[in-house]
């Protein structure tokens, strides 16, 4: 949009320009027969030159200012057209529990596409277990999150909570029900400490009648619960360095606003997953941004603290699938193996394909080097985990 007004800028100016000389030596041959003394030459001139000077970058200035708020405002429009939920800013309901969450035969293709990106897919998540899925880019993974996490309602089949169909939830009700990490996760330019604590506002607002002084114990105690998600997270170092502690703005619009890495957003977004009192724990794809070392640590504290609940980790490094009780392989939509990552080795199909495939990077052309460096941050990342 911009070089197109600056397009029409210099050619209109040239235009003006062209129109304003061919004036003025029109006019010369009255001034030098003496039609036309000097003075009102040089003020004909004027009266030429200034509205062209006008035409020329005035007015197309401000017909780029004007091309430019269009622009804004069409996203602007976009934005407030579309659908909204009239319990959209519900608070999530608290102690959502569940025992069995069954998809039947969930089909599903993005409102204006025709490729049906699930086919018929069932399956099973139970309360207390880790579960894992797996696949290409492409084949589903992240569209049954968006599923189970009510994004979207236009599925055919039915997604059974304990029974009851989940388009019968509320949106209280559903937002209490999981918690996920999203690779693409959300930047608050908040402070550290609400950028976490926002995963449990429901517990904020309890107290919020209360007196004074229980209030501030309240403060106190939820505090301590954003540290320890913090410590969880691996972020500790990073809050010591932060010039105000927990409490730095983050990002750049505040004053004292400090901006951090994308790995440390990333553990950011995963201390809002520990935080929240959610009965699912979701990690889709959550430590794009992390190296080997600290991917491995987080899925390993994340298992450590949701020992009892349930959990959904989406990767495509497959290592953190051993620690899954079942891994769902899903491919064109259909999900085509599931199991045990050992049951599923032994069955030598599509995941065990993709597991050694990425395992040759690790042991390919016999290098004792490689071998060796591994065992050593395997060795390195336990003692790490178990410190």
């Amino acid at each position: 949009m911009t070089r197109s007004n600056f397009i029409k800028q210099k050619t209109g100016g040239v235009v003006l320009a062209f129109i304003s000389v061919v004036t003025m030596l029109a006019m010369l041959k009255p001034v030098a027969h003496g039609s036309i003394d000097i003075g009102m030459f040089i003020a004909l001139m004027n009266a030429v030159f200034e509205p062209t000077l006008r035409l020329s970058w005035g007015v197309n200035w401000h017909i780029e200012q004007l091309s430019k708020k269009r622009e804004f405002l069409r996203d602007l429009s976009e934005f407030m057209a579309l659908d909204e939920n009239e319990d959209a800013t519900v608070l999530p309901k608290e102690n959502m529990t569940f025992r069995r969450i069954e998809f039947r035969d969930v089909s599903f293709k993005y409102p204006g596409t025709d490729k049906l990106i699930l086919d018929k897919v069932s399956f099973v998540i139970e309360n207390g277990k880790h579960y894992s899925f797996v696949g290409v880019n492409g084949a589903g993974k992240t569209t049954i999150i968006k599923l189970l996490t009510g994004l979207y309602t236009n599925y055919e089949g039915d997604i059974l909570v304990d029974g009851r169909s989940l388009r019968d939830f509320s949106q209280a009700e559903i937002k209490g029900l999981s918690s996920v990490v999203y690779q693409d996760f959300a930047r608050y330019y908040i402070s550290m400490h609400d950028n976490i604590a926002i995963a449990n506002l429901s517990k904020q607002n309890i107290k919020k009648d209360a007196e004074e002084d229980v209030k501030e114990d309240f403060k106190e105690e939820i505090r301590e619960d954003v540290k320890k998600a913090a410590e969880l997270a691996g972020l500790s170092d990073t809050i010591d360095k932060l010039p105000e502690g927990i409490d730095t703005p983050l990002g750049k619009i505040q004053e004292k606003g400090v901006d951090i890495s994308g790995g440390e957003w990333q553990r950011v977004a995963i201390a809002r997953g520990i935080l929240s009192p959610a009965p699912l724990k979701i990690l889709d794809e959550p430590t794009a941004s992390l190296d080997p070392i600290s991917e491995s640590m987080v899925y390993r504290k994340f298992e450590q603290i949701s020992r009892g609940k349930t959990t959904i980790f989406i990767s495509h490094r497959l290592g953190s699938t051993k620690l899954a009780d079942v891994i769902y392989v899903l491919s064109d939509g259909k999900i085509v193996e599931s199991g045990s990552h050992d049951e599923l080795m032994v069955k030598d199909g599509i995941y065990a394909e993709m597991f050694r495939a990425q395992a040759e990077w690790y042991s390919s052309n016999g290098s004792n080097g490689i071998n060796n460096g591994a065992q050593g941050f395997s060795d390195k990342e336990e003692a790490i985990a178990n410190a």
